[in-house]
């Protein structure tokens, strides 16, 4: 989460805080306003943690997948290229059976990886005589298809973080939306309370945390960024 959306987040449980603290200064015709504030907060905080498990997952599938390539190329492609070169020269299979010189993305490394298997089909008993394991060929597929399935956890982890940055962009702009909404009921009903005007003062204002307010002197006029003008506004990222 930005710190732009952050900062209207917290501002929304101050101003969720204040109402459930004042419900009987402020009635019951603030419900419906409240509800649609409580649903967003509640939104707004799931897709945040939806957002930072996505990146999480994706960067340790990331890490995965690099580690699993290089597996697949130094364990399972490398021996079979040696083999091949010493042995397979003259074979029309021996350009499938030798692995690339240039850096391949992991899906044309993974290709390359499953036409050599295939390549090394027909002449199988020439690797297994030399060492390479009876189940050569599988354990190549099986490395190949491991990268695979990685990239396939990168991608969806890397498209649920996309989808939850939207959700909360939206979140942030309904929120938005309702606090000017919120403070055009609420104020009326605070009447000449100073204390709690001050202190309402100070909740709905973007960015600044909701402090402890003396009985004393209402707020100055024009003080602090508030939620009505916050609304207007475009904070930076």
């Amino acid at each position: 989460m930005q710190r732009r959306e952050s900062r209207v987040l917290d501002t929304a449980r101050n101003v969720q805080a204040f109402l459930t603290e004042n419900a009987n200064a402020v009635g019951p015709s603030i419900a419906s306003c409240r509800r649609n504030l409580d649903d967003a907060i509640g939104q707004l905080t799931t897709m945040s943690v939806g957002q930072s498990a996505g990146q999480f997952v994706s960067k340790g599938a990331t890490a995965r997948r690099k580690s699993l390539v290089k597996t697949l190329k130094k364990h399972h492609m490398r021996p079979i290229t040696l083999v091949a070169k010493q042995r397979l020269s003259e074979v029309p299979e021996f350009e499938a059976l030798v692995m690339p010189t240039r850096n391949l993305g992991a899906s044309a490394l993974v290709a390359a990886a499953i036409a050599m298997a295939a390549a090394a089909q027909p002449h199988e008993a020439v690797f297994t005589d030399v060492g390479l394991p009876d189940d050569f060929i599988a354990q190549l597929n099986a490395a190949a298809n491991a990268v695979t399935a990685s990239q396939a956890v990168r991608q969806a982890s890397k498209v649920d973080a996309v989808s939850a940055t939207a959700g909360i962009g939206e979140q942030e702009k309904r929120l938005r939306g309702l606090f000017p909404l919120i403070d055009a009921i609420v104020g009326p009903k605070l009447g000449s309370d100073a204390v709690l005007l001050r202190k309402w003062d100070s909740t709905k204002a973007v960015g600044r945390k909701a402090t402890a307010v003396p009985a004393q002197s209402p707020a100055p006029a024009g003080e602090g960024l508030t939620i009505v003008q916050a609304a207007s506004a475009s904070p930076a990222a």
